[in-house]
């Protein structure tokens, strides 16, 4: 579950040091598709699981870099490292080393989505500059599809092994 009370901090934070400290998680989100990507092959799961964990993980990579540029571009100077909750402590991505369940697997990736848009939603909500509000709204929406790719994953995967909604394979 998504640890609204973590996303909450962060929105207290000025846009300069939320840019910042998001930046470095959207490098560890990239980790982390990839962590998920090898527990999938791990857990023999169909390829389109890994398929779109690499994808994931290489959107991420790229959000990073749009973020660094945008970052360097408006405030012209060295990215500050910021501390702050780790995805881990804002999803339940923290229990995945011991799980080995497809649905559980891919609601982590579903909650790391979800952080993800609701993180861009505060960047734009903060941004003054329209440029710096239209790139944080066109990553959130970009997060939003991924969900709904997750989303479909899940619908797909509990169809495909003939289980029904509510209930845990």
């Amino acid at each position: 579950m998504v640890d609204l009370e973590g996303v909450s901090l962060l929105e207290e934070l000025p846009l300069r040091e939320l840019l910042a400290y998001w930046i470095s998680l959207e490098g560890d989100k990239a980790l982390l598709y990839e962590k998920l990507s090898e527990k999938a092959k791990g857990m023999e799961i169909e390829g389109a699981v890994c398929d779109m964990f690499k994808l994931l993980s290489q959107e991420a990579r790229r959000h990073e870099r749009k973020l660094r540029n945008l970052y360097t571009r408006n405030f012209e100077e060295d990215i500050p490292t910021v501390s702050g909750p780790s995805l881990e402590e804002l999803s339940d991505i923290r229990e995945l080393e011991s799980e080995n369940d497809v649905f559980a697997v891919l609601k982590c990736a579903l909650e790391l989505e979800e952080v993800s848009e609701r993180i861009y939603s505060i960047l734009a909500e903060k941004a003054d500059d329209e440029i710096m509000k239209a790139v944080f709204r066109y990553l959130g929406s970009t997060e939003r599809l991924h969900e709904r790719a997750v989303e479909s994953l899940i619908r797909d995967y509990r169809y495909h092994n003939g289980i029904k909604e509510g209930v845990k394979a």
